[in-house]
């Protein structure tokens, strides 16, 4: 399936390359073809589409989370409470889409489980040896997109209250 806005994808491929047009280092972007950034956009969605949104639906039919009404959340840097539009897809959405699709651009097979390991790498009179075999996970969501929806997210921004007794 192609990528259809507001159907599997929150952003569109234009958008995207906008986006990395002003994002530094983001050659990896500027090298893929149309096709991987369509899929890299859709599943990037996909797992950002997975949260536990503040607001509801706006209609039960709808493919994707956003738009929801009955959303607003404290914006700290701006020091105020934001209301979304019930017709909108929050900025802050489409960044982290961005930045979970450039995750997957640089982690390719994280959604397996595959890592890359190594006991031994040399250039020239350089030479690292992995000699404990510890291997560090990259997480499948970046915090870089988590970041941006953390607000949006029930209790993620405490946009609820909760009391222990």
């Amino acid at each position: 399936m192609a990528l259809t806005l507001n159907e599997n994808s929150y952003v569109t491929v234009a958008e995207a390359d906008a986006y990395f047009g002003d994002r530094a280092d983001s050659s990896i972007w500027a090298s893929a073809t149309t096709p991987v950034k369509e899929q890299v956009l859709v599943t990037a969605t996909q797992l950002i589409d997975e949260n536990y949104w503040i607001g509801y639906a706006v209609s039960p039919s709808q493919a994707l989370a956003w738009p929801r009404s009955n959303a607003s959340y404290f914006d700290q840097k701006m020091g105020q409470r934001i209301v979304i539009a019930v017709d909108e897809v929050p900025n802050r959405v489409k960044i982290a889409v961005y930045e979970q699709a450039f995750h997957l651009l640089n982690n390719e097979g994280i959604q397996l489980g595959q890592t890359q390991t190594f006991e031994s790498i040399s250039v020239g009179s350089i030479s690292l040896t992995d000699s404990n075999s510890d291997v560090t996970r990259v997480p499948i969501i970046t915090n870089n997109a988590t970041k941006f929806i953390r607000p949006l997210i029930v209790n993620g921004g405490s946009n609820l209250w909760w009391r222990a007794n």
